[in-house]
């Protein structure tokens, strides 16, 4: 939709055009004219037969184009726009100015330019105003706007007692607001187009925006994406002032003199504004990221009178901003000239509307939503969250975290200036001072500061990868978990990165393993090697990048991190922030680093004195003594308050609490082995129990699904490993009801409903586990998780769960960190085994009868390959979604078999077989029926897809993925075999006389070239009767002649035992055992 020229008014705010449709604009572009002008003559080109003027990409050349024509002041009386009125030979010259005294007032008021024919003294040939006739066409989605005001001036003299140029902004800048808010367009991107002192216009509204806290007035800023100066004023020269520079603009295009006291004043040469102005402008370009194209004059006219020539040359000269990032162009025209093109093959329109085209494309692609093609590169690359978006509490305490926004630092880092801005943020301390914390205030502020902006704040958290290692990271884990890093970050910037989308839909297409996802190599040598190293723009005006490195990491991995975020950040104009560990061995460029534990010692005495309950007179003494022990460990102090205002309420005297302080450990760990040291022999077995689940579990684990865990847990633990070894972990037991569970284990453990169990955990754990949710769950489907990360550190060290460990004499003294988180493995891995082999899922072991219509499920069949049913997907989920923990145990039993030292390098593929074959193949078709898959291949895949945590224990280092292929081949190939029997004797009425030959058909560790060790009575449950010894390499072990199997039942007399001839007895050498 275009408007007429006739219908623009000559004061206030004008729409030109708007695209037709549906489609939302991209941009609102604002024309804003300078002192003299108007907003259609300081755009309008009327000549006859001019010739294009060129751009002169460097300093004044020869070559000059024709001055276009401007109609000649004739009339006494104009106003800002120099067009006549009233000529004064009318005779109407007061009411003339009734007129124009209600019109400045009035900025309605609309000049109709067809009605006012006496106006121009010469006819028009050619009259192109390229706002209307050009730009909709360069510029399609684009709103199109032009706002005018006016001077008065008299006999070539302004007049006194009018409103200067920063009133008139004050103005622009309501009437904008109020129009964007009232058309509910107020966070649409603005581009400004400002001619002569119309640049002074539009410095002092976006100066005027900053002022304000928000509102529609601080959108107009947040809002502003580009400005273009065409021939505007911004610094002082060799040959004038900053002052002097406007005046001489506003003095040739009023046509007053110069040396005009009243001149000055309206175009603010001497106001203090104008200097602020300059300074806040240059500011916000940094702070606000908004593009800025500067244009100027490039023809100096011979002028025969020096000075004439000397204002033309500092105009120009006044014209250049100075910045080095300013990209400044000229165009071969006068200063009154330089916004007029009469074509659209005009060199200076063609440099304005590639900008300006440009800026619209900028703002279309920050709104680009993906195809499907880009959907699928997104999903190949970036991994679905695992578990809660902030893993650990961030309350804010009243009075905290301000002491980082007061640092020049962080202002400098904050608003892109000095030395600073394309430096990285790096706030670094001891485990538990805060940083996640401050970091927290620090997302909340910018959201609330930049949001309206619609900036970009993109937060990643660096996962250690590997939760039973501590505290170090090995390199298969660093480089997997690096590219955790980069997915998150790659995944967030893809939608505003138009050349990163580009780069990685190439990458796409590109052949690989696993076509549904990027392997992790891929990522790391993409951003590191590629996308970090190259000039980086997007369309985005603001991008803050927040990294959070857990504590428990690496030298190596935070410093190879640390630098590959600093060349990001010097290719950009992205803000990165980074919290971590200390580090002091760490020392890197272009770094501003904040050692949170120096820095934050105010914000834990403000704490303390806060939150701490004494009321004796020395209380400030309590306090101090409690500041000075935390040592600028937040979470030191905030226990610390937790214990004493306790002791308080039960009457405590400041003698007894003096006391405690002292003899409480002054760090982290040690407040965690004192706390619990207060736990009985009982009480440390229960808590065993519990932390073993929580922090080894591969997710956090809901509160249900905890408090079935604990109950299947054994608490003897230790002495079953004594006595079996590794082989513990296998030996399953009888089956028994969930009505049984409460009898058989952990029957002090009385809770019924979810908060009673929630207070058991918080009792048992001495106040060092939560239950959080993922949002608006009940207190049962809440994840239960450490208050904070030093305490999964704590335990994933020697020093958690060692002092929790049993003392009696049955337990080693030489077990190692390895040895006590293994064995928590092999104790979680019995639970996972015990759950599924539940008298209540034997609905799971019938084989479902077909029918023509409804085909069996696809563990029924022996070689044919078919994905399950729908149907069939949404009953296997509706069963693990009406059971607790039979969700977690079906998906993570490979993660917990393979988490064990030995059982990764040593798989007992013979006990395994015999484990999952029992009874008719129980556990193993009750596995696979939930698990959706019996094909071992897919089993195998389903569990080294990209992001799967048992992917990097398959790894060919280990060797178990091929004993664990050889397993699950042979068990898929005996069950369905027997399935098979079974329907054919049904079938056809018959017994078969030799079921023990399906123990030989396939390929597998059953056949005759890869044996099966014997191992005696494991499955049913009754322990083993000899010590467990580790196996020695190159042992020799003999072979049996008949190996007996418990083959499953087709029938009767399936279920006996039937022998199994294997060959001639022999010893057998073994390299790792089998």
């Amino acid at each position: 939709m275009k408007i007429q020229k006739d219908e623009i008014k000559a004061v206030g705010l004008t729409l030109l055009y708007e695209p037709d449709g549906s489609k939302d604009p991209a941009v609102d572009i604002v024309l804003v004219h300078g002192l003299g002008g108007h907003p259609v003559r300081s755009w309008r080109c009327f000549d006859e037969g001019q010739t294009p003027t060129p751009i002169t990409p460097t300093h004044p050349s020869s070559t000059r184009g024709k001055r276009l024509k401007k109609p000649p002041p004739t009339a006494h009386l104009r106003r800002t726009n120099s067009e006549p009125l009233l000529r004064e030979e009318d005779g109407f010259v007061g009411r003339s100015r009734s007129l124009l005294r209600k019109a400045s007032f009035k900025s309605s008021s609309r000049l109709r330019l067809a009605e006012l024919p006496d106006q121009l003294n010469e006819t028009l040939s050619t009259d192109v105003y390229w706002p209307l006739d050009f730009l909709p066409q360069s510029c399609p989605n684009a709103r199109i706007f032009t706002w005018g005001y006016h001077t008065l001036v008299v006999d070539k003299k302004p007049l006194c007692l009018q409103g200067d140029i920063f009133a008139h902004a004050s103005e622009f800048l309501l009437e904008l607001a109020t129009t964007r808010a009232a058309l509910g367009t107020q966070a649409r991107p603005l581009v400004f187009v400002a001619h002569s002192t119309g640049g002074v216009v539009v410095k002092e509204i976006l100066r005027l925006a900053d002022l304000e806290r928000d509102g529609p007035l601080k959108d107009v800023l947040l809002s502003t994406s580009a400005v273009v100066f065409l021939g505007s004023p911004h610094r002082a020269t060799e040959y004038s002032s900053l002052g002097g520079a406007v005046a001489s603009m506003a003095s040739e295009m009023l046509s007053v003199d110069i040396d005009d006291p009243v001149l000055s004043q309206l175009c603010g040469a001497n106001s203090v504004e104008l200097e602020l102005g300059r300074q806040t402008f240059i500011r916000q370009w940094n702070e606000y990221n908004f593009r800025v194209q500067t244009f100027q004059e490039s023809v100096i006219p011979a002028f025969a009178d020096a000075d004439e020539w000397s204002a033309a040359t500092m105009r120009r000269l006044a014209s250049f901003i100075g910045d080095p990032r300013e990209k400044a162009a000229t165009i071969g025209a006068l200063h009154n000239s330089i916004a007029k093109f009469w074509s659209m093959e005009d060199a200076g329109y063609h440099a304005l509307v590639a900008f300006l085209a440009d800026a619209v494309r900028n703002e279309e692609d920050r709104r680009h939503v993906p195809d499907s093609k880009e959907t699928d590169c997104l999903a190949a690359l970036v991994r679905p969250p695992l578990s809660l978006a902030d893993s650990y509490p961030t309350a804010l305490y009243p009075g905290t975290c301000l002491w980082l926004y007061d640092l020049y630092d962080f202002q400098t880092w904050h608003n892109r200036s000095g030395p600073n801005k394309n430096n990285i943020l790096w706030i670094r301390g001891e485990s538990g001072c805060g940083k996640t914390v401050l970091l927290t205030s620090l997302r909340r502020r910018l959201r609330r500061q930049w949001g309206p902006a619609c900036a970009s704040i993109i937060s990643v958290t660096a996962d250690d990868h590997d939760r039973e290692t501590a505290p170090g990271l090995s390199s298969a884990n660093q480089r997997a978990s690096l590219a955790t890093v980069y997915r998150s970050l790659l995944g967030q910037l893809f939608l505003q990165d138009p050349d990163l989308r580009t780069a990685l839909l190439a990458l796409y297409d590109q052949s690989r393993a696993d076509q549904g996802a990027f392997d992790d190599n891929q990522v790391v040598s993409f951003f590191s090697d590629y996308y970090i190293n190259q000039a980086i723009k997007t369309p985005t005006r603001r991008t803050f990048i927040l990294v959070e490195i857990p504590h428990e990491a690496g030298s190596l991995y935070v410093g190879e991190l640390l630098g590959h975020l600093s060349r990001l950040a010097q290719n950009s104009e992205f803000s990165i922030c980074v919290t971590s560990a200390h580090h002091p061995e760490i020392e890197l460029k272009n770094m501003i680093s904040i050692p949170m534990h120096v820095r934050n010692t105010d914000d834990i005495l403000c704490f303390v004195n806060l939150n701490l309950m004494a009321e004796w007179e020395e209380r400030n003494r309590t306090v101090m003594m409690v500041g000075r022990k935390a040592g600028g460990v937040f979470l030191w102090a905030e226990i610390v308050v937790n214990i004493l205002n306790a002791a308080i309420l039960e009457g405590a005297t400041q003698e007894l609490i003096e006391y405690t302080l002292e003899e409480v450990p002054g760090d982290l760990y040690g407040l965690y082995e004192w706390m619990l040291g207060t736990l009985n022999e009982k009480e440390r077995a229960e808590a065993l129990v519990l932390f073993q689940w929580v922090m080894l579990a591969a997710e956090p684990i809901r509160l249900n699904d905890l408090f079935i865990a604990v109950r299947l847990t054994d608490p003897n633990s230790s002495e079953m490993y004594q006595k079996s070894g590794p082989y513990m972990a296998l030996d399953v037991g009888s089956p028994f009801s969930m009505r049984d569970l409460r009898q058989l284990r952990n029957s002090e453990i009385t809770s019924d409903t979810p908060s009673q169990f929630h207070r058991w955990v918080r009792t048992r754990s001495i106040g060092l586990l939560e239950a959080k949710s993922d949002g608006n769950e009940s207190l049962g489907l809440q994840r239960v998780q450490p208050i904070h990360c030093s305490v999964r550190s704590f335990f994933l060290s020697r020093r958690g769960f060692a002092c929790l460990a049993p003392t009696m004499s049955c337990t080693p003294s030489s077990l190692t960190t390895t040895d006590l988180i293994d064995i928590s493995h092999y104790t979680i891995l019995r639970a996972c085994l015990t759950y599924l082999n539940m008298r209540d899922f034997e609905s799971l072991n019938q084989s479902p009868k077909s029918s023509p219509i409804t085909k069996s499920p696809p563990f029924l069949k022996l070689e044919t390959h078919l994905r399950p049913l729908s149907t069939v997907t949404t009953q296997r989920q509706l069963i693990t979604s009406s059971y607790p923990f039979l969700q977690y145990a079906v998906s993570n039993l490979l993660l917990h078999l393979l988490s064990p030292t030995y059982f990764r390098y040593f798989l007992p593929q013979n006990e395994l077989f015999l484990t999952l074959s029992a009874n008719k193949f129980r556990l193993w078709k009750r596995w696979t029926s939930l698990l959706g898959t019996y094909d071992p291949e897919e089993i195998i895949a389903l569990h080294t897809k990209t992001g799967s945590k048992t992917r990097g224990l398959m790894s060919p280092v280990y060797g178990a993925r091929f004993r664990l292929e050889r397993v699950l081949r042979k068990l898929g190939g005996l069950s369905a075999a027997a399935v098979k029997a079974k329907n054919e004797e049904k079938r056809d009425g018959k017994v078969r006389k030799k079921p023990g030959k399906f123990g030989r058909q396939g390929k597998g560790i059953m056949s005759p070239v890869t044996p099966i060790l014997p191992a005696s009575r494991l499955w049913k449950g009754d322990g083993r009767e000899k010590v467990w010894k580790p196996v020695v390499s190159g042992q020799r072990f003999m072979l049996p002649e008949e190996l007996v199997l418990d083959l499953p039942g087709g029938g009767e007399g399936w279920g006996q035992m039937s022998p199994i001839k294997l060959g001639t007895p022999g010893p057998l050498h073994v390299g790792l055992a089998v």
